[in-house]
């Protein structure tokens, strides 16, 4: 009789449940998580790998990429030294010729899911020589090597590239077209802020070693009009039918974690490859946690559940945005676990310290959910 009744209860919230769940299928919710499968178009596994998370981590952690996506514009993605063509001898070579990054654009469709629009393999964030000192000027410096820009998410505007050709711009917002950067000099680096930073296509010279076909600017493709015109096809013309100047197209996410190794031979100076990996840079854990700023700890008992599969870190960041945070343990959908205090990260993100078990660690705050009276009625009517 108890097993009718259950089974009872649990086809009429089946029924109520499943209308509103009906009438939002297919649409893209803030947070949820974003699985790409990039077999097809990147063969290295662990590079794969690495590029489908960050995806994932960026459009659900990211609050510029997420208006980007939320508001129908474009989110545009750079990952050097992801590219198969690492795995090639003489590409893999940066000193030469650098096409060891990829480039991908996630947009909204008419029923709100993410797709990609753009994939690129052939792409680069750092400039041709930058070690060639005199290559540029900064006042009260003097003779620099060219610009290279700091790891981040910037905002993307409609420009035409030395007036020339159509490009994207990065910015930190409308009026303000200045990046943070690094500057090489014979002495080191200096740090100050680059203009005129934009995405476009190689020039006919850029597989010459007398050619600066870069002096700061990211690259995507090999040269090919079309290439690159697909690109601006997929950022731009989705939204807009003809080209203007200084029209907001969407955001730009630089990440050069996966060269990080090959960009210290390059600039022959870990501290100015580590600036420029700033947004995500290789913290000890104590420096890291005192970077970070306490909203609340439970004095008594706070228990959540995983909205998601997700994973129990040593840090409150991805593995991915600080090298020393590390995944202890997986967490299944629906999982419980007792929260310890609340964090707002070095990204200004939400993380809590939790109890798992006899495991202690951080959950990305986004992944937790009250799951309520109604879902623990049904877990009681499941058993």
């Amino acid at each position: 009789m108890r097993v009718c009744f259950r089974r009872a209860v649990c086809l009429l919230l089946s029924v109520m449940l499943w209308i509103p769940v009906v009438l939002t299928v297919g649409a893209y919710e803030k947070g949820d998580a974003f699985h790409k499968d990039l077999s097809i178009w990147i063969q290295n596994e662990n590079r794969r790998e690495y590029v489908e998370m960050m995806l994932d981590y960026y459009i659900r952690t990211d609050s510029m990429v997420r208006d980007a996506l939320d508001g129908g514009f474009a989110a545009v993605f750079l990952f050097d030294g992801c590219s198969d063509n690492m795995d090639n001898r003489e590409l893999s070579d940066l000193s030469y010729y650098r096409v060891s990054g990829i480039c991908i654009v996630i947009k909204k469709d008419e029923l709100g899911q993410l797709r990609m629009l753009y994939f690129n393999d052939q792409c680069s964030t750092i400039p041709d020589h930058p070690l060639k000192y005199g290559a540029w000027q900064l006042p009260k410096v003097g003779s620099v090597g060219p610009a290279t820009v700091c790891d981040g998410t910037y905002q993307l505007y409609s420009v035409y590239h030395k007036g020339r050709y159509e490009a994207l711009n990065a910015r930190t917002e409308y009026y303000d077209a200045k990046l943070d950067a690094v500057y090489m000099v014979p002495e080191g680096y200096v740090v100050s802020r680059a203009t005129e930073i934009n995405v476009h296509t190689r020039t006919s010279n850029h597989v010459l070693s007398s050619g600066m076909w870069s002096a700061g600017c990211p690259l995507v493709g090999g040269g090919e009009a079309w290439e690159f015109w697909k690109l601006m096809y997929a950022v731009y013309y989705t939204s807009f039918d003809e080209f203007e100047l200084d029209t907001f197209v969407g955001s730009l996410t630089i990440d050069r974690q996966a060269l990080r190794h090959e960009m210290y031979t390059l600039y022959e100076d870990p501290d100015a490859v580590d600036r420029i990996l700033e947004h995500s840079r290789d913290a000890q854990p104590e420096r890291y946690l005192e970077q970070c700023t306490e909203v609340e700890s439970y004095s008594t008992e706070k228990i959540m559940s995983a909205g998601r599969e997700t994973e129990l870190m040593t840090l409150p960041c991805s593995n991915a945005t600080d090298a020393r945070s590390r995944q202890v343990t997986s967490i299944d959908k629906w999982e419980t676990v007792t929260l310890l205090r609340c964090l707002t990260n070095t990204q200004g993100n939400r993380w809590y310290q939790v109890q798992l078990g006899e495991e202690t660690g951080y959950v990305y705050a986004g992944d937790l959910v009250n799951r309520g009276w109604l879902a623990r009625l049904m877990d009681w009517l499941r058993e």
